[in-house]
């Protein structure tokens, strides 16, 4: 009997020595290859903008059928359309005189400021047949519409700036659009997409 206990205490011990050298073998296997991360492991190694900037290339069909879905999904008082044409953008809408629906047309050609807003020149402004002057026109609209924040008219320059910049895109301010080109002849529309 004492054979078969000395035998089984040294199965034993052998047993726990050997689970105690494979845990002891396996905790340094694992400092040796899986150090703590350290601090700068989470600094980037190349210097990171202030903004993440993504180019977005589009054309006239593409934007005519972002802007005609956004125009049908906030529907006014007035039925408008905003339409990119070859050379020029065009607003179209309506106004009642005397009875009857009478068309309105303004066109105008637009450039890019410096800063990445869209600016339109009134090229012409009609109420029917008759071309009224623009800058009469531009300063009964500005007081009798109410316009977005980001739209700001210059009546006596025959101007219309569209602050593209200041475009509330979402709750924190953190996402905003500028223009780069806007070539209507060339059918190249291209704008960066700013995380700030």
């Amino acid at each position: 009997m004492k054979k078969s206990e000395q035998a089984w205490k040294i199965a034993f011990l052998s047993l726990l020595s050997f689970v105690l050298i494979t845990i002891i073998v396996a905790f340094m296997l694992v400092q040796h290859y899986f150090p703590e991360v350290e601090e700068q492991h989470f600094v980037p190694q190349q210097p990171t903008a202030e903004e993440a900037t993504f180019h977005i290339h589009t054309n006239k069909a593409k934007l005519n059928s972002l802007i005609a879905l956004k125009i049908a999904e906030n529907p006014g008082d007035i039925q408008y359309v905003v339409e990119l044409l070859e050379d020029s953008v065009q607003f179209r809408s309506a106004f009642r005189i005397l009875g009857q629906e009478v068309p309105v047309t303004i066109n105008f050609y637009p450039t890019v400021t410096p800063n990445g807003d869209l600016l339109l020149e009134v090229r012409t402004f009609s109420i029917g047949i008759l071309h009224l002057p623009v800058d009469q026109v531009l300063q009964l609209l500005t007081n009798y519409l109410e316009l977005a924040e980001w739209i700001v008219t210059y009546p006596s320059e025959k101007l219309v700036e569209v602050k593209i910049t200041e475009i509330p895109i979402d709750e924190n301010e953190s996402m905003m659009f500028r223009f780069q080109t806007f070539d209507l002849e060339q059918d190249k529309i291209e704008l960066e997409m700013i995380f700030k």
